[in-house]
């Protein structure tokens, strides 16, 4: 009888499916309801509903430390594993939504696909068993184990829905990366998105994020500095893509040796991270003219300001639209999944070939 019932979800023509996603800031967890139907660029959605649920203070260190191979164990990401799924499971619960399935990103804690290696924790299966539904999950490792970067992990939504020539989509989350769909769909982490401002600002300033970029936009940029932060990053720059990175490479250890409390350092390090994203625009995607721009990093006017002075024409979605991006297409992902068509782009990620990603945990 239950295996009937997944046999009903698969000829479904609509289905109502949640997509979560928790970015490497470590913030919280976004949470989209949608309607859907269709495959590839027939698809079509609306979003239901839209949540960002921030985590407690003391258990966003927690996943952080887990990131981090010289402060945490084996022993701690294993109970992260289950304890971040069960966070998510709580937080769904509460929000009482009624769905076919759930897309599930869960946490990247380690990407290196330069060694054909990628984890992202939060056990699906508790989160199936406890909110009793199908869990589509680990949508990064199937591309990886064929060579691929695994990542960005959105460029299959920008193919299906984004279509304007000379035009890219740039998501700024704790990393910032780039579509651009022409005849060949390119896509790569350009650097640093949120993480290096929200990382200084925490640790000198004991705020989340700098909103809008106010405090930034009290400093001057520092010449010395912004070159000392070029050099940091040649390594990164340098590299062609396909190409993708995370807190692995952008942490503390890149900002050390900065000056604390400092207006300056932090007017740099927004107007460094524009300069990323411009500096990968000229050297891999020359023809982009217009940019949308999604994601928290969207509502930073101060780094929006960078990105303008560089020639660009921005684009802003509606604000929830902004930000729901990333938990959509976990849902999009799910969707393909359960249509059993390939959703990774080898143009993107350098892999072999077209797979169908992801991994079904079942409740029963």
């Amino acid at each position: 009888m239950l295996w009937n019932n997944f046999v009903e979800l698969l000829n479904k023509k609509e289905r109502r499916l949640i997509g979560l996603m928790s970015g490497t800031s470590a913030d919280g967890l976004d949470v989209a309801l949608i309607t859907i139907s269709g495959s590839g660029r027939q698809t079509t959605f609306k979003l239901l509903d839209f949540r960002s649920i921030d985590y407690p203070e003391e258990f966003k260190k927690q996943i952080i430390k887990t990131y981090n191979p010289e402060s945490s164990t084996v022993k701690d990401v294993t109970l992260m594993n289950f304890e971040i799924a069960r966070m998510h499971a709580n937080m769904l619960k509460k929000l009482s939504y009624t769905a076919d399935a759930i897309g599930y990103h869960g946490q990247t804690v380690y990407h290196m696909p330069q060694d054909g290696a990628t984890l992202q924790i939060g056990e699906a299966d508790l989160l199936a068993v406890e909110l009793n539904m199908p869990v589509i999950h680990s949508f990064r490792t199937k591309d990886v184990a064929l060579g691929g970067e695994g990542a960005p992990i959105t460029a299959y939504f920008d193919w299906v829905f984004f279509r304007k020539p000379h035009t890219a989509v740039l998501n700024i989350g704790g990393i910032a990366n780039v579509t651009y769909i022409n005849d060949t769909v390119l896509a790569f982490d350009t650097g640093p998105g949120n993480c290096l401002i929200d990382l200084y600002v925490k640790e000198s300033f004991q705020m989340e994020y700098d909103k809008e970029g106010k405090l930034a936009s009290q400093g001057t940029i520092d010449k010395g500095l912004l070159k000392e932060l070029l050099k940091r990053d040649e390594g990164y720059m340098n590299k062609k893509p396909p190409k993708t990175t995370g807190r692995e490479w952008y942490n503390n250890q890149f900002l050390q040796g900065l000056p604390k409390r400092n207006l300056n350092v932090l007017r740099t390090l927004t107007y460094f991270t524009a300069l990323c994203v411009h500096e990968n625009m000229k050297r891999y995607l020359p023809k982009v003219e217009m940019i949308y721009v999604f994601g928290g990093g969207a509502f930073n006017k101060t780094l929006i300001e960078d990105l303008k002075s560089f020639g660009y024409k921005i684009l802003i979605p509606e604000r929830t639209f902004a930000k729901a991006r990333e938990a959509i297409s976990m849902a999009l992902l799910a969707n393909e999944f359960l249509n059993g068509v390939a959703s990774n782009i080898p143009s993107v990620t350098g892999a072999k070939r077209y797979a169908v990603l992801g991994k079904l945990s079942l409740p029963w």
